[in-house]
């Protein structure tokens, strides 16, 4: 039998109770006749007694065989007699549930058993039966209500009569019961009190192993003591009602099972809140906060497990079972009304307490958590009690075990998701940490897994939310999840993404296991020494790897979800082609730059020169290189422009030295102060760097103003500068000390005439020499001023 059939027997069972009970108490009331017409059908009246026929029923409702039969003989009854005046009222679709209604309108889109579906709707229709059934559900659950209460209007009017003696009778048997077992509880809990005082004071000096130890041995004292009244009020019903065969002892059971319930729901309130063990409180609740709740939880479950375990049997037994079921909704609706007045109340309380709480964590991440429950955490608490009253008044016979496994359920995937939520937020925010020894050996292993993992983290943290979600809305019975998971449509599309998830896991695995195995090949150590050849090669295997992972990942978590990835390659294919002949030049960069990795002519680190530019390589791709040259400036050559490459980094170098001396300087002189200033050199820092002695070419040429000589310094590839650098003082050096003179340029006058210059010197030191007896006149200008001057005079003189 499926969930939908057997919620559909108990409501046909529950409809039948309300309505064919009061005909067959009517039968026997001569005072209200007219009750007979609501009888359900002359097959439901009972020819028994009402006592014998309640008996019967009660019976046949505990018993899961016979309650079957009964649901089995309800069906054929509303499939084979006409309706009638109260018929309808079982087969009409007013009366269906909700959750019928939503596995018949479930059932045009539900696959068949060969996997394929019947019709499969869009998903504004689906969105608009939905809302349609949320609101029919609403109606439905509202006429639900109203129909519970027509017991109270029944008894008010007279309609159904109270019968006071079985009513005394009751009350008296349940008052004894619970009188005696009320007493010996509250005796003990007071014995308790005053035994673990000691023990509880004592409870916060200890950790918190000692406390939660201490705290579940108080948890089954506090447990025994109800077992220990309900076994007095048991001994009492034995006592004073010895006959265990009649229908008293029944109320009896009924208010021991009522006593039992309630009181160790309330020890489980009392191990949560610990109102008066505060030592023992594990939870972060003041003592004043713990009081309320534990006395507002502990009122609501009294009301309801008196009520519904309790009272409503009680209505059912001695009034009607209308007015059981009239009681039974009042109880629920008065605890509902009583949460959502206490939530209310203690809206503002709560979330300071939350806050003041997240304020003492250290993690950032919980702090954040905790401030944005105390801005909602009374919209949860509403929902929730809205949610349990739906139960109550749609499923009332097992309403109390769905709601205490929901509600279990519940509570276990919230603090697994956010348990699971958090530690992938710690992962995420303070990063991955790996072991010392093996960040020695793999030092980038560690920032690579930070630059990756922390994505998926998030990924992941997003689906144990939406995963969180779903399975809370399965708890409740708002979709239904599990069956969809087991249907064919949600095997098969859990397969597929679940398979493109493992191929994302798996690619990054080999990617991460390639890469720590090049860091690996990379890291020099005792006997091995990374060349720049193989750490080029390596840095460009890296590169190719990584694009070949992305795109066989990519194509096969397209081809796991349903993607055909046959055209993506076709389509990928002719665009190659297509970009092929359009970039001639990139493929001839990549060709030539495949063939110079290929022949060793370029590694990073190396002094080339390649395209007129020389510089040292720094970074060198399949279709580039980058260099920087003495002055800083980054250079990036594309191999398509490189017909030579010059390498000054083969094997060893050399340093060239040219020394010019001038033409009066005794050669050998000059080669023995060259070979002294080489062997200062490699007596000095340097000389480690020299690789074998100096090679004495001779006189290369003769200069303007010097004689060239030429010598060279065999040195370890990329020392040839700093050797020659040094070699240029260590010759200066020498050279001075030596007095030899290194030539530089200079410009010497040779007169064309020498005799006519020396005769112009003799004649002026001879003009030098003379005396100056008379005025010299130095110039035509200045005889004409004193020819003027002596004219002047000889006017002016008087004759």
């Amino acid at each position: 039998m499926t969930f939908r059939h057997r919620l559909q027997a108990g409501l046909i069972t529950l409809l039948l109770l309300c309505y064919a009970a009061p005909a067959a108490f009517a039968q026997t009331n001569a005072q209200a006749p007219g009750n007979a017409s609501t009888a359900a059908s002359p097959q439901t009246s009972a020819p028994a007694s009402p006592e014998a026929a309640r008996e019967a029923l009660i019976q046949l409702l505990q018993d899961p065989k016979g309650r079957s039969a009964l649901i089995d003989l309800l069906k054929q009854e509303g499939t084979t007699s006409p309706a009638n005046g109260v018929m309808p009222e079982v087969t009409v679709e007013t009366n269906s549930t909700p959750a019928e209604k939503q596995d018949s309108s479930a059932a045009a889109t539900t696959p068949d058993e060969d996997g394929t579906a019947t019709d499969r709707e869009p998903f504004a229709v689906w969105l608009g039966a939905k809302t349609r059934l949320i609101a029919d559900d609403l109606s439905d659950n509202l006429n639900l209500i109203g129909r519970s209460l027509n017991g109270v209007v029944l008894l008010a009017t007279g309609e159904v009569q109270i019968r006071w003696d079985r009513a005394q009778s009751a009350a008296l048997e349940v008052a004894v019961v619970l009188i005696t077992a009320l007493l010996v509880f509250y005796a003990g809990q007071h014995v308790l009190k005053f035994a673990l005082k000691k023990y509880v004071s004592r409870a916060g000096y200890g950790g918190w192993i000692k406390r939660t130890v201490l705290l579940l041995l108080v948890t089954l004292a506090d447990g025994l003591t109800v077992v220990i009244g309900w076994g007095a009020g048991y001994a009492a019903a034995i006592a004073v009602f010895k006959d265990s065969q009649n229908a008293g002892f029944l109320l009896q059971s009924l208010a021991l099972n009522a006593f039992v319930l309630t009181g160790l729901a309330k020890v489980i309130l009392r191990t949560v809140f610990a109102p008066n063990r505060a030592p023992l409180r594990i939870l972060p609740f003041s003592d004043e906060t713990a009081g309320i709740w534990s006395r507002h939880l502990g009122f609501v479950t009294s009301l309801l497990g008196y009520g519904l375990m309790l009272g409503v049997p009680v209505a059912n037994l001695t009034i009607s079972f209308v007015l059981g079921n009239a009681v039974r909704v009042l109880v629920v609706l008065a605890a509902t009304l009583y949460l959502m007045i206490t939530v209310h109340r203690q809206h503002e309380r709560v979330a300071k307490g939350i806050r003041t709480y997240s304020e003492r964590m250290s993690s950032d991440i919980l702090q954040q958590t905790l401030r944005a429950l105390a801005g909602f955490w009374h919209l949860i608490a509403y929902l929730y009690v809205l949610v349990v009253l739906g139960i109550w008044l749609s499923r009332p016979f097992d309403a109390v075990t769905i709601i205490v496994q929901a509600t279990g359920l519940s509570l276990l995937t919230v603090f697994g998701g956010f348990m699971l939520s958090f530690a992938m937020t710690r992962a995420i925010v303070g990063g991955i940490r790996v072991p010392a020894n093996v960040r020695e050996s793999l030092p980038a292993l560690e920032s690579r897994l930070n630059t990756f993992v922390p994505y998926l983290l998030k990924l992941f943290r997003f689906l144990v939310f939406v995963g969180t979600l779903l399975i809370l809305a399965d708890i409740w019975g708002a979709i239904g999840l599990f069956e969809w998971v087991n249907s064919t449509t949600g095997r098969e599309i859990l397969d597929r993404y679940s398979s493109a998830l493992l191929v994302v896991l798996v690619s990054f695995v080999v990617w991460l296991a390639v890469m720590s195995w090049i860091d690996l090949r990379l890291r020099s150590h005792s006997g091995y020494v990374v060349t720049a050849r193989v750490r080029t090669l390596f840095q460009l295997f890296r590169n190719a790897f990584t694009v070949v992972m992305i795109v066989m990942g990519a194509l096969l978590c397209l081809s796991e979800v349903g993607v055909d990835i046959g055209p993506l390659i076709a389509g990928a294919g002719v665009v190659g082609l297509a970009i092929s002949f359009g970039a001639q030049t990139l493929v001839k960069d990549i060709i030539t730059g495949a063939f110079i990795q290929i022949e060793n002519a370029i590694n990073e680190g190396d002094v080339v020169t390649v395209g007129g530019i020389t510089g040292a390589v720094e970074h060198l791709t399949v279709r580039s290189v980058r260099l920087r040259d003495v002055d800083g400036t980054t250079h990036i050559v594309p191999f398509s422009a490189v017909d030579t490459v010059s390498n000054f980094m083969r094997d060893f170098s050399y340093h060239v030295a040219l020394i010019g001396v001038s033409y009066d300087t005794d050669i050998r002189k000059a080669k023995a102060a060259m070979e002294e200033a080489f062997e200062r050199l490699r007596n000095t820092e340097a000389g480690k760097d020299i690789i074998a002695d100096l090679e004495m070419h001779g006189v290369t040429s003769f200069g303007d103003s010097a004689v060239n000589i030429r010598a060279r310094i065999k040195t370890l590839p990329g020392s040839q500068w700093g050797i020659g650098r040094a070699y240029n003082e260590h010759i200066k050096d020498v050279f001075d000390e030596q007095g030899i003179e290194i030539p530089f340029p200079q410009v010497t006058y040779h007169s064309a005439n020498p005799a006519i210059v020396e005769e112009l010197e003799k004649t002026t030191s001879r003009d030098k020499d003379e005396p100056n007896d008379r005025p010299a006149k130095d110039s035509p200008n200045e005889n004409d001023a004193d020819a003027d001057a002596g004219e002047a005079d000889s006017d002016d003189a008087p004759r």
